[in-house]
């Protein structure tokens, strides 16, 4: 394993009760009738997921990257357990800009382990959205039976189902500044 610093994941546990997240959707979009209410995850998931190994290499898993034309992986065991999620930017902020070699390192060294956000195939698209908003996080693995990954759903599975104006306070919700992303860089080489 890397001496490299991992620093703490932006997700947390999401499998907390869906009526407090749906009452933090209701404050934000007061009187609003949504376009996707009552649908849930499954309606609208990517369940076939290409996921890798926690011993794949960085190249390999970017290669995939762009094959897929997606922006993060899940990291399974071989029995398909959920172990995390790994994204270009991990590989870019944890590994290249560390100054890591990127054609000897694996995805164990640098992906998102600790405090994952997930949700469940019968989540609410709205619990959904309020977890993307509150970890600001523009995908989430959807596991069944503890861990076992069974899909995907991103911001914009979910943006395609509602009105315009509701996409967009969705992604204003999602992305807004002073996340974890956008903390002062550390532990960067030659700084």
């Amino acid at each position: 394993m890397s001496t490299t610093k991992k620093k703490k994941a932006a997700y947390t546990e999401s499998h907390r009760s869906e009526s407090k997240a749906s009452h933090k959707t209701a404050e934000r979009r007061t009187g609003a009738v949504r376009k996707h209410a009552g649908k849930s995850v499954r309606d609208v998931m990517t369940p076939r997921v290409v996921a890798v190994t926690s011993v794949t290499f960085l190249p390999e898993a970017a290669r995939i990257m762009k094959e897929e034309d997606v922006g993060a992986l899940p990291v399974v065991q071989e029995d398909g357990t959920l172990l995390g999620i790994v994204t270009d930017r991990d590989i870019a902020v944890r590994a290249v800009a560390a100054g890591l070699d990127i054609t000897k390192t694996q995805v164990a060294e640098i992906y998102t382990a600790e405090d994952l956000v997930t949700v469940t195939p019968e989540s609410t698209l709205e619990f959904a959205e309020d977890c993307m908003a509150e970890h600001q996080v523009r995908r989430l693995p959807i596991v069944e039976h503890g861990s076992k990954l069974v899909g995907m759903v991103s911001l914009a599975d979910i943006a395609r189902e509602t009105s315009k104006n509701e996409a967009a306070e969705i992604i204003r919700d999602v992305v807004k500044p002073g996340g974890e992303h956008t903390q002062v860089r550390e532990n960067l080489p030659n700084e």
